[in-house]
Protein backbone atom coordinates (compact mmCIF):
# COMPACT_ATOMS: atom_id res chain seq x y z
CA UNK A 1 0.00 0.00 0.00
CA UNK A 2 1.29 3.45 -0.86
CA UNK A 3 2.04 6.15 1.69
CA UNK A 4 -1.04 8.01 0.47
CA UNK A 5 -3.17 4.91 1.11
CA UNK A 6 -1.76 4.47 4.62
CA UNK A 7 -2.54 8.05 5.46
CA UNK A 8 -6.02 7.69 3.97
CA UNK A 9 -5.48 10.72 1.74
CA UNK A 10 -7.53 10.62 -1.43
CA UNK A 11 -7.87 13.23 -4.13
CA UNK A 12 -11.19 14.22 -2.54
CA UNK A 13 -9.55 14.67 0.88
CA UNK A 14 -6.70 16.61 -0.72
CA UNK A 15 -9.25 18.87 -2.44
CA UNK A 16 -11.11 19.47 0.84
CA UNK A 17 -7.85 20.17 2.68
CA UNK A 18 -6.73 22.41 -0.16
CA UNK A 19 -9.97 24.40 -0.02
CA UNK A 20 -9.70 24.85 3.76
CA UNK A 21 -6.01 25.85 3.80
CA UNK A 22 -5.87 27.79 0.55
CA UNK A 23 -4.95 31.45 0.86
CA UNK A 24 -7.20 34.06 -0.68
CA UNK A 25 -7.42 33.70 -4.42
CA UNK A 26 -4.71 35.70 -6.06
CA UNK A 27 -5.08 37.50 -9.34
CA UNK A 28 -2.18 37.66 -11.72
CA UNK A 29 -2.67 41.11 -13.20
CA UNK A 30 -0.23 42.48 -15.76
CA UNK A 31 -0.16 46.23 -16.43
CA UNK A 32 0.18 46.58 -20.20
CA UNK A 33 0.28 50.39 -20.58
CA UNK A 34 3.92 50.25 -21.81
CA UNK A 35 2.98 47.64 -24.43
CA UNK A 36 0.06 49.73 -25.65
CA UNK A 37 2.28 52.84 -25.81
CA UNK A 38 4.98 50.94 -27.71
CA UNK A 39 7.74 51.71 -25.20
CA UNK A 40 8.41 47.96 -24.75
CA UNK A 41 7.79 45.09 -27.13
CA UNK A 42 7.13 42.44 -24.48
CA UNK A 43 6.48 41.90 -20.77
CA UNK A 44 7.85 38.76 -19.15
CA UNK A 45 5.81 37.14 -16.38
CA UNK A 46 7.23 34.56 -13.96
CA UNK A 47 5.01 34.35 -10.90
CA UNK A 48 2.97 31.99 -8.75
CA UNK A 49 -0.78 32.04 -8.57
CA UNK A 50 -3.39 30.36 -6.38
CA UNK A 51 -6.16 29.19 -8.68
CA UNK A 52 -9.85 29.60 -7.99
CA UNK A 53 -11.56 26.17 -8.30
CA UNK A 54 -8.33 24.32 -9.12
CA UNK A 55 -9.79 21.08 -10.37
CA UNK A 56 -12.62 18.86 -11.46
CA UNK A 57 -14.24 15.89 -9.69
CA UNK A 58 -11.51 13.30 -9.20
CA UNK A 59 -8.49 15.49 -10.05
CA UNK A 60 -7.06 18.81 -8.92
CA UNK A 61 -4.03 21.05 -8.87
CA UNK A 62 -2.36 20.45 -5.49
CA UNK A 63 -3.08 23.39 -3.17
CA UNK A 64 -4.36 25.27 -6.24
CA UNK A 65 -0.80 26.56 -6.74
CA UNK A 66 0.76 27.00 -10.16
CA UNK A 67 3.70 28.90 -11.57
CA UNK A 68 3.04 30.90 -14.70
CA UNK A 69 5.92 31.62 -17.06
CA UNK A 70 4.77 33.73 -19.99
CA UNK A 71 5.58 36.56 -22.35
CA UNK A 72 2.90 39.14 -23.19
CA UNK A 73 3.18 40.93 -26.55
CA UNK A 74 1.08 43.45 -28.42
CA UNK A 75 -0.50 42.17 -31.63
CA UNK A 76 -2.45 44.88 -33.38
CA UNK A 77 -5.21 45.95 -31.01
CA UNK A 78 -4.86 42.76 -28.99
CA UNK A 79 -2.42 41.35 -26.46
CA UNK A 80 -1.08 37.81 -26.71
CA UNK A 81 0.21 35.78 -23.74
CA UNK A 82 2.41 32.84 -24.66
CA UNK A 83 4.05 30.54 -22.11
CA UNK A 84 3.35 27.66 -19.76
CA UNK A 85 1.64 26.78 -16.49
CA UNK A 86 3.54 24.46 -14.12
CA UNK A 87 2.32 22.72 -10.97
CA UNK A 88 1.52 19.35 -9.41
CA UNK A 89 -1.73 17.41 -9.83
CA UNK A 90 -3.40 14.88 -7.53
CA UNK A 91 -6.07 12.36 -8.49
CA UNK A 92 -7.37 8.90 -7.64
CA UNK A 93 -5.95 5.87 -9.44
CA UNK A 94 -8.75 4.56 -11.66
CA UNK A 95 -8.15 0.99 -10.47
CA UNK A 96 -7.21 1.01 -6.77
CA UNK A 97 -8.45 4.51 -5.86
CA UNK A 98 -5.18 5.39 -4.10
CA UNK A 99 -3.92 8.94 -4.49
CA UNK A 100 -1.67 9.54 -7.48
CA UNK A 101 0.40 12.70 -8.03
CA UNK A 102 2.25 13.90 -11.05
CA UNK A 103 3.79 16.95 -12.66
CA UNK A 104 1.52 19.39 -14.44
CA UNK A 105 2.82 21.37 -17.37
CA UNK A 106 0.40 23.01 -19.76
CA UNK A 107 0.95 25.43 -22.63
CA UNK A 108 -0.63 28.85 -22.34
CA UNK A 109 -1.43 30.68 -25.57
CA UNK A 110 -4.17 33.22 -25.06
CA UNK A 111 -5.43 36.39 -26.75
CA UNK A 112 -6.73 39.40 -24.79
CA UNK A 113 -8.97 42.01 -26.46
CA UNK A 114 -10.77 45.22 -25.55
CA UNK A 115 -14.01 43.62 -26.75
CA UNK A 116 -13.45 39.91 -26.10
CA UNK A 117 -15.30 37.17 -27.93
CA UNK A 118 -17.01 34.99 -25.30
CA UNK A 119 -15.20 31.66 -24.90
CA UNK A 120 -12.43 32.61 -27.33
CA UNK A 121 -10.54 35.64 -26.00
CA UNK A 122 -10.03 37.30 -22.62
CA UNK A 123 -10.77 40.93 -21.65
CA UNK A 124 -8.35 43.85 -21.40
CA UNK A 125 -9.52 46.09 -18.57
CA UNK A 126 -7.99 49.56 -18.20
CA UNK A 127 -4.75 48.45 -19.93
CA UNK A 128 -4.47 45.46 -17.58
CA UNK A 129 -4.96 41.74 -18.13
CA UNK A 130 -5.59 39.08 -15.49
CA UNK A 131 -3.73 35.90 -16.41
CA UNK A 132 -5.16 33.84 -13.50
CA UNK A 133 -8.38 32.70 -15.27
CA UNK A 134 -6.41 31.68 -18.38
CA UNK A 135 -3.84 29.85 -16.20
CA UNK A 136 -6.68 28.01 -14.41
CA UNK A 137 -8.24 26.96 -17.71
CA UNK A 138 -4.91 25.67 -19.05
CA UNK A 139 -4.16 23.79 -15.81
CA UNK A 140 -7.60 22.16 -15.54
CA UNK A 141 -7.51 21.07 -19.19
CA UNK A 142 -4.13 19.40 -18.54
CA UNK A 143 -5.39 17.29 -15.61
CA UNK A 144 -5.35 13.54 -16.31
CA UNK A 145 -8.70 11.94 -17.14
CA UNK A 146 -8.07 8.44 -15.76
CA UNK A 147 -4.64 8.19 -14.10
CA UNK A 148 -3.00 5.00 -12.87
CA UNK A 149 -0.68 4.72 -9.87
CA UNK A 150 1.37 2.31 -12.02
CA UNK A 151 0.84 0.40 -15.26
CA UNK A 152 0.74 -2.88 -13.34
CA UNK A 153 -1.78 -1.72 -10.71
CA UNK A 154 -3.86 -4.75 -9.81
CA UNK A 155 -6.79 -2.83 -8.38
CA UNK A 156 -8.42 -3.20 -4.94
CA UNK A 157 -9.34 -6.93 -5.19
CA UNK A 158 -7.20 -8.47 -7.94
CA UNK A 159 -8.33 -12.06 -7.33
CA UNK A 160 -11.97 -11.17 -7.80
CA UNK A 161 -11.75 -8.30 -10.31
CA UNK A 162 -8.54 -8.63 -12.31
CA UNK A 163 -7.47 -5.56 -14.28
CA UNK A 164 -4.56 -4.59 -16.50
CA UNK A 165 -1.84 -7.25 -16.73
CA UNK A 166 -3.66 -9.41 -14.15
CA UNK A 167 -6.75 -9.55 -16.38
CA UNK A 168 -4.69 -10.74 -19.34
CA UNK A 169 -3.12 -13.49 -17.19
CA UNK A 170 -6.55 -14.43 -15.77
CA UNK A 171 -8.24 -14.82 -19.16
CA UNK A 172 -5.20 -16.60 -20.68
CA UNK A 173 -5.29 -19.11 -17.80
CA UNK A 174 -8.86 -20.11 -18.50
CA UNK A 175 -10.70 -17.69 -16.23
CA UNK A 176 -13.92 -16.02 -17.35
Amino acid sequence: MSAAGRSGLTARAARERSEQERPTRRRLVVDCVRLDAGSVDRIEVDDECILHEPGVPGALVVDGAVRLEAVVRAAGGSLVADGRVVGVWAAECRRCLEEVRGPLEAPLQEVFEWEPTDGETWPIDDHRIDLAPAAREAAVLALPLAPLCSEDCAGPVPGRFPTGPAAADFTAGGGV
